[in-house]
């Protein structure tokens, strides 16, 4: 399989703290970074006071006979502002690292992100993140519902556009289509910001394809997002077209141009949410190839409203994660309980991909379980993918749900790698502390595929009312509301 794009992103800032420097200078500068680059003075603020934390907790790890100095670097690649602050003074333990104060402040949701630890000759590294944030999926449900308020382009007009990639200088010509289309309704933010659309082209976190009229307006667009460097699989979205060009087929034109630059990079296959209050998202995306495999409860911002479509204000609405298949996704066997196995058999068969299956129940041989944890106080969520399975991870993944108590997250989603042969024993061990099984999603972890497990919070849901475009999504569905149902209660029970 071939690898996803690389992603770079060149600091914007160096910065080295000798003993004697304030702290609050590093702070400043990290919260100028951040407003600079589109964050909101509010967040920029509670950044600033993550870092200056952390620079504290550096300062007072006893020295190790090297340089005391405190190094610090700030990047941004137009989704995510990242802080890495280095040390080499007395190396971190586990327990130490999961007791310091800035760990508090992740749980408050001052932050997105927040890692702390020994890396053996690069020293103690805290890495920070803050991302844009984003008002709900990037789906086609935007295109389906443009209104064009402008006389629509004749066919003479529409056969002169080119569809071609986008480059950096497009940037200023998309905020200007987006803000055609829906004023400034978008929900995300991102798509407002010329620098910040510049710089998620520029790093790689975005590919994107654009349609262009002779004179260089840009009216249309269509992307791939990585969430992070080295993902192999993106999340396919931000499908903008601009009012006077509905009706001219620029939208296929745009979904097949982005398969193509898809598949001219490598990337084996796209992800996306669909909306579930009416079946025209997931309908677009069917059409494109993509199939469901999976059913995320109450994953989006309570009081998400949709003009002319139902919507229950007083509840966190549910998605489907559809999946599209593009290049080679290979044909790994993967470790399935069999409580769920023909469930993952019949996504296997409608994608048409090749899974071959292990039901054994087999601990791991490792003792500690590795893992990445992100939270985002924004969506109300937290996610954890796990790069490598350990008898600890029900204990770990407890102590981790503990942490994030003070953010009291509405859904936390994990992402088990389907290939280690001890999977199927831990879907069962993290039923015991309430994670219910929720999507398949091939090639997601760098890995392989993922397994993707959801704990629902007692967050008001409506489950009965989520409407799916075809019969396999209504499998999809009530298979998923089933284990989530049958592992909620007994949680509640115990």
């Amino acid at each position: 399989m071939t690898n996803a794009p690389t992603r770079v992103s060149t600091p914007e800032l160096r910065m080295t703290l000798s003993d004697n420097a304030p702290l609050e200078a590093a702070g400043a500068a990290v919260r100028a970074c951040a407003q600079g680059n589109g964050f909101e003075a509010e967040r920029a603020t509670r950044l600033q006071v993550v870092i200056e934390e952390l620079l504290r907790e550096a300062r007072r790890r006893e020295e190790s006979g090297v340089s005391g100095d405190i190094e610090m670097e700030i990047t941004f690649d137009g989704n995510n502002l990242q802080v890495t602050i280095t040390d080499h003074r007395l190396p971190l333990t586990p327990a130490q690292s999961r007791h310091l104060p800035s760990r508090r402040l992740l749980a408050l949701g001052f932050v997105d992100r927040l890692h702390v630890g020994f890396a053996g000759l690069l020293g103690n590294i805290a890495t920070c993140q803050l991302k844009l944030p984003s008002g709900g999926p990037d789906d086609h449900l935007h295109e389906a519902m443009l209104e064009p308020d402008v006389p629509d382009a004749l066919d003479a007009e529409a056969e002169q556009i080119d569809v071609r990639l986008m480059h950096p200088d497009d940037a200023i010509g998309l905020v200007q289509c987006v803000f055609r289309c829906y004023g400034y309704s978008y929900p995300n933010p991102s798509m407002y910001q010329a620098k910040a659309i510049r710089k998620q082209l520029e790093s790689g976190a975005m590919l994107s394809v654009v349609a262009v009229t002779p004179s260089g307006d840009i009216v249309g667009h269509v992307a791939c997002t990585f969430e992070f460097a080295g993902d192999p699989v993106p999340e396919g979205g931000k499908m903008i077209v601009d009012p006077r060009f509905r009706g001219h087929h620029l939208a296929e034109r745009l979904s097949l141009a982005r398969a193509a630059m898809a598949a001219d990079h490598g990337i084996p296959g796209v992800w996306a949410e669909a909306v579930t209050n009416h079946p025209a998202s997931q309908r677009l995306a069917i059409q494109r190839g993509a199939a469901e495999v999976g059913l995320l409860i109450g994953v989006g911002p309570q009081g998400m409203r949709m003009n002319g479509l139902p919507n229950h204000e007083a509840t966190r609405p549910s998605f489907i994660a559809v999946f599209t298949p593009i290049g080679d996704l290979g044909s790994p066997r993967l470790s399935i309980p069999d409580h769920i196995a023909d469930h993952v058999q019949s996504l296997v068969k409608r994608l048409g991909v090749t899974r071959t299956f292990d039901h054994a129940v087999v601990p791991p041989t490792r003792a500690r379980s590795q893992f990445r944890t992100t939270a985002s106080a924004l969506a109300g969520g937290i996610e954890i993918r796990v790069h490598e399975l350990g008898l600890d991870i029900a204990e770990r993944m407890a102590e981790t749900l503990d942490e994030y108590l003070a953010m009291a997250p509405s859904y936390v989603h994990l992402h088990l790698p389907a290939i280690d042969p001890s999977a199927a024993w831990a879907v069962i061990e993290l039923e015991h502390i309430g994670f219910a099984w929720c999507a398949w999603i091939p090639a997601y972890l760098t890995s392989g595929d993922s397994l993707r497990l959801q704990r629902v919070t007692d967050n008001p849901v409506v489950v009965d009312q989520i409407v799916c475009a075809r019969e396999e999504g209504k499998s999809v569905r009530d298979f998923v509301i089933s284990e989530w149902t049958r592992i909620r209660h007994g949680h509640m029970t115990k």
